[in-house]
């Protein structure tokens, strides 16, 4: 009986033994996997940092300032929406656009004053209403550093929401008398413009349009091409024998992208999300 009672316990104790050997085999098979992986990884990193300092070795790179082009003749007919452009340390100024296939939409999300360096094709051309040396087909964006103080940053508290974001407000006054006529004017004490027709399948449209009682010509560019859209609005209108132009950039998250709970918020704020009484507030 005591020989059968230790073979028992040896049986036991081989099986306790296995049990350890393969839960230690286990994290040490894990503990190797895992450093592999992460060696794997920065291989990985390593080597598409290559790959991307290879292809922008031969492009045209400039550094400089993020802003808006500034016009050649104010006077002369022009839209208030901000055309991108890098002001360099020569105070040249390229105009920069992005290619259908670039990912991302890193130019709405540059806050006017940040300095960057851009690396791309450059388009020797000029242009009749801005300032501008060229055209840079944008192939890849650096941050630089920046003082925290040069960076535009008026946007009004209001404009805030989980799934829109908002860049690069400005809100400017011009005296009534002095503003030329562009594609919008004043006309008896009030903004008029001339607005693109209903059935016109264009980026960039013009519309009146009355906001709690006040005339306003709205003048809008989406670029639904990139993730997430963005539009650049221009509001204007005639209060007290001043122009008030408000301008900004909106970026929509696509509400599909989402799920459940979050994806019904999403479209809930999109339905009550009221742009134009929001700048209309801020213009009063």
């Amino acid at each position: 009986m005591k020989n059968l009672e230790k073979n028992y316990q040896s049986i036991i104790i081989g099986i306790v033994s296995v049990i350890v050997s393969l839960v230690v085999l286990f994290f040490l098979s894990n503990l190797f996997f895992n450093k592999a992986e992460e060696k794997t990884d920065e291989m990985t990193l390593s080597e598409i940092q290559k790959q991307y300092d290879k292809i922008h070795q031969d492009l045209f790179k400039v550094q400089g300032e993020f802003n808006c082009l500034p016009l050649k003749d104010e006077n002369k007919p022009h839209n208030d929406l901000c055309v991108y452009g890098i002001e360099n340390e020569d105070g040249n100024y390229y105009r920069l656009q992005l290619l259908n296939d670039f990912e991302g939409n890193v130019l709405g999300q540059i806050k006017n004053g940040q300095r960057v360096e851009i690396s791309g094709d450059l388009i020797n051309e000029e242009s009749d209403t801005y300032l501008t040396l060229g055209t840079i087909n944008v192939v890849g964006v650096k941050f630089l550093e920046t003082p925290e103080e040069n960076l535009e940053s008026f946007l009004p508290d209001s404009f805030k929401a989980s799934y829109i974001s908002f860049h690069n407000y400005s809100q400017k006054e011009v005296p009534s008398s002095s503003y030329p006529r562009l594609e919008s004017w004043v006309e008896n004490g009030e903004i008029e413009c001339e607005e693109s027709p209903a059935e016109s399948s264009s980026s960039f449209r013009v519309n009146k349009k009355e906001i709690n009682g006040q005339k306003y010509c709205i003048a809008a560019y989406t670029e639904n091409n990139l993730e997430p859209a963005q539009t650049q609005y221009a509001y204007t209108t005639v209060i007290l024998d001043k122009v008030h132009i408000v301008t900004f950039i909106a970026r929509y998250q696509d509400c599909n992208n989402y799920e459940g709970e979050e994806r019904n918020a999403c479209v809930v704020e999109r339905e009550k999300f009221n742009l134009d009484n929001l700048v209309d507030s801020e213009v009063r």
